[in-house]
């Protein structure tokens, strides 16, 4: 599987094979985050979410993110809790808005304050 490396701004084109016993092999990385970044990947694909959460009583939404990378397959999970949260006042940046949010043992918080 060919695969463009997003790790720094060099975008190296990497050749990633996984075998059949789990071992996974990269070429083309110009540097070992490139490995690191195949690798991942291919076992367990991870994307920061960033999305908007309602303020009670005001139009204006709280921006919020993941503090960390959930897995690919909880992202969906991950969106609903957003659209069914509403935050009170005050918020702080860092402050968390969702506590293991979709039982990933990652927590959502704040990107504003408001």
């Amino acid at each position: 599987m060919k695969m463009i490396c997003i790790n720094c701004p060099r975008g190296c084109e990497m050749e990633v094979e996984k075998s059949a016993d789990g071992n996974v092999a990269v070429s083309g990385n110009a540097c070992a985050r490139g490995a690191v970044y195949a690798k991942a990947e291919i076992v367990n694909p991870t994307r920061m979410v960033t999305g908007l959460v309602r303020v009670a009583g005001m139009r204006k939404p709280l921006p919020v993110k993941t503090r960390v990378a959930v897995p690919k397959g909880k992202i969906n999970d991950v969106l609903f809790a957003l659209h069914q949260t509403t935050v009170q006042l005050p918020v702080k940046i860092g402050d968390v808005i969702i506590p293991d949010v979709a039982s990933t043992g990652i927590d959502i918080v704040a990107t504003a304050n408001m």
